[in-house]
C-alpha cells in the first residue's frame, strides 16, 4: 500500500475516475453525431446547412470553456475543490441524458454547452489535487494518470458505446452511459477539499475576461516578463498541440482518407471502410494515452521537461510533414499513430511545466487560462481544419498544424532560456 501511494497519491484516483466516467457521453458524440445527425433532430436550419450545426454542436463545449475556466477557478477559490467537483460530474452525467432523451438543434446545444462547464470544473480540481496531493518527483505521473483515465472512458465510448449505438437506439445508449456517469457521483465526493489561495487580482482576471491580453499574460501578482514569457509560451505550445492533434487531425481524418476511397468507400485495396479505418485510428488516440500516460510522464519527470518536450515536438512535426510528403493512405496509417503517440508525451510535459512555472497563490488561475488556450485550440482545429481544405485541400490543413507547432517551439525555447537554469527550477 505505501508503495503505491508513492507511486500514485489515491487522492488522484478520486479524482480521475469520476471524470472517466462521465466523459463517455461526450466522446461518443464525436463518433455517432456526424453519421446520425437526423437521430438527434439536427437538419438544415436558419439558411445553415446541417453540417454547420454539427460542427458548432462538436466545438461549442470548447468554446464555452473559454469563459468557464476562469469561472472554475474563481468558484474553487472560494468554495473549495470538493463540491464543485461533485457538481460538475453530476451536470455531465444529466448532460448526456440530454443526447439520447432532446431532440433539435436548440436542446443539443445547449446540453454541449453545459458539458463544457462541467469539464472546466473537472479538469481543474484533477490538476489541482495533483498539485495539492503529490511531490514534485510525481507530478508528471499524476497529469499522465489524469489524461490516461478519462481517455480510458473516451476509448469505451468509441468502441463499446458505438456498438451499443448501432445495435438499440440513441436512447438507450445514452440512457446507458447517464446511469454509469452517476455512479460517479459517489466516487467524487471523496476528492480532498482542497481550497486554492485567494488573490484579488485572479478575480479581476475573471471580470475582465474578454481583455485579450490578460488571457495571454496572466497579469497577477509577482509575475515580472521573465517569467510570464514562459507561461505564455507554454500556453502557446499547449494550443498548438490541441489544434493540430486533438481537433484539425482527429476532425479532417474520415474526410481526408475518404479521398482516396474506392466505389466502395473503401481503402487499401478494399481492405478496410472508410470510417471503420477512421474509427481504429482515431481509437488508437485515446488508447495510447490510456497506456502511455503515465509512462511518459515518468520519463518527463527523469529527462526534465525541456528536453522531453524538444523530442516530442520534433517528432509530431515530422509526422505531420510526412503526410504532406507522401500524400497516402499508407503515410497516414504510419504517422497518425506516431503523432498521437508524440502528442501525448509533450501535453503531459506541458501540464506538468505550467504548473511547476506557475507560484502556488496564483496557481489556479494560471491553469484556468492554460486551460484556455488549450480548449481554444481544440475548438479552432476542426473549423480551420475544414476552411483551410476547401481553399487548398487537407494536406494544407497538415502543413499550417506543422508551422504552428514548429513555431510555438521556437518561442518556448527562447523564452524559457538556458536549459540548465530550466532544469533547476523544475527541480
Amino acid at each position: 500500500m505505501m508503495r503505491s501511494r508513492r507511486i500514485v497519491p489515491i487522492q488522484m484516483v478520486y479524482a480521475v475516475s469520476p471524470t472517466g466516467v462521465v466523459i463517455m457521453g461526450d466522446s461518443l458524440m464525436y463518433v455517432v453525431l456526424p453519421v446520425a445527425a437526423i437521430e438527434f433532430g439536427v437538419h438544415e436550419q436558419l439558411g445553415l446547412a446541417a453540417s454547420f450545426w454539427i460542427g458548432l454542436a462538436l466545438s461549442i463545449n470548447r468554446f464555452i470553456r473559454l469563459v468557464s475556466n476562469s469561472f472554475a477557478a474563481f468558484v474553487c477559490q472560494r468554495l473549495g475543490v470538493r463540491w464543485p467537483f461533485v457538481v460538475s460530474i453530476a451536470a455531465g452525467a444529466l448532460s448526456t441524458l440530454a443526447y439520447g432523451l432532446g431532440s433539435g438543434v436548440a436542446a443539443l446545444l445547449l446540453a454541449r454547452a453545459v458539458w463544457g462547464v462541467s469539464y472546466s470544473f473537472m479538469r481543474l480540481a484533477a490538476h489541482l489535487t495533483a498539485f495539492g496531493v503529490g511531490t514534485s518527483d510525481m507530478r508528471g505521473r499524476m497529469m499522465g494518470l489524469f489524461n490516461s483515465g478519462q481517455r480510458f472512458g473516451s476509448f469505451v465510448a468509441v468502441t463499446a458505446g458505438a456498438m451499443l449505438f448501432h445495435l438499440t437506439s440513441r436512447e438507450v445508449t445514452f440512457t446507458a452511459l447517464a446511469v454509469v456517469g452517476l455512479l460517479g457521483v459517489l466516487i467524487a465526493t471523496r476528492i480532498p477539499n482542497l481550497r486554492p489561495e485567494r488573490v484579488r487580482s485572479s478575480v479581476e482576471g475573471f471580470r475582465d475576461r474578454l481583455n485579450a491580453w490578460d488571457l495571454a499574460i496572466s497579469r497577477l501578482p509577482g509575475y515580472g516578463r521573465k517569467l510570464r514569457l514562459p507561461l505564455l509560451s507554454i500556453s502557446l505550445m499547449r494550443f498548438a498541440t490541441a489544434f493540430g492533434a486533438n481537433g484539425l487531425a482527429i476532425a479532417t481524418l474520415a474526410p481526408y482518407l475518404a479521398g482516396f476511397a474506392d466505389d466502395s468507400d473503401r481503402v487499401l485495396d478494399g481492405a478496410f471502410a472508410v470510417v471503420t479505418l477512421a474509427g481504429l485510428l482515431v481509437g488508437f488516440r485515446w488508447l495510447s494515452e490510456i497506456s502511455l500516460g503515465v509512462a511518459m510522464g515518468y520519463l518527463s519527470d527523469r529527462v526534465g521537461r525541456r528536453m522531453f518536450i524538444a523530442c516530442g515536438m520534433a517528432v509530431m512535426v515530422a509526422s505531420l510533414a510526412m503526410m504532406v510528403a507522401f500524400d497516402s493512405v499508407v503515410a497516414v496509417v504510419v504517422a497518425i499513430p506516431v503523432l498521437f503517440v508524440a502528442a501525448v508525451g509533450v501535453n503531459t510535459a506541458l501540464d506538468a511545466a505550467i504548473g511547476e512555472t506557475s507560484t502556488t497563490s496564483t496557481r489556479a488561475a494560471v491553469l484556468g487560462r492554460y486551460s484556455t488556450w488549450l480548449d481554444l485550440g481544440a475548438a479552432l482545429g476542426p473549423f480551420a481544419g475544414f476552411l483551410i481544405a476547401d481553399r487548398i485541400g487537407f494536406n494544407g490543413g497538415f502543413l499550417v498544424a506543422a508551422v504552428l507547432l514548429a513555431g510555438t517551439w521556437t518561442f518556448y525555447v527562447a523564452a524559457t532560456g538556458d536549459p540548465r537554469r530550466q532544469h533547476r527550477r523544475q527541480q
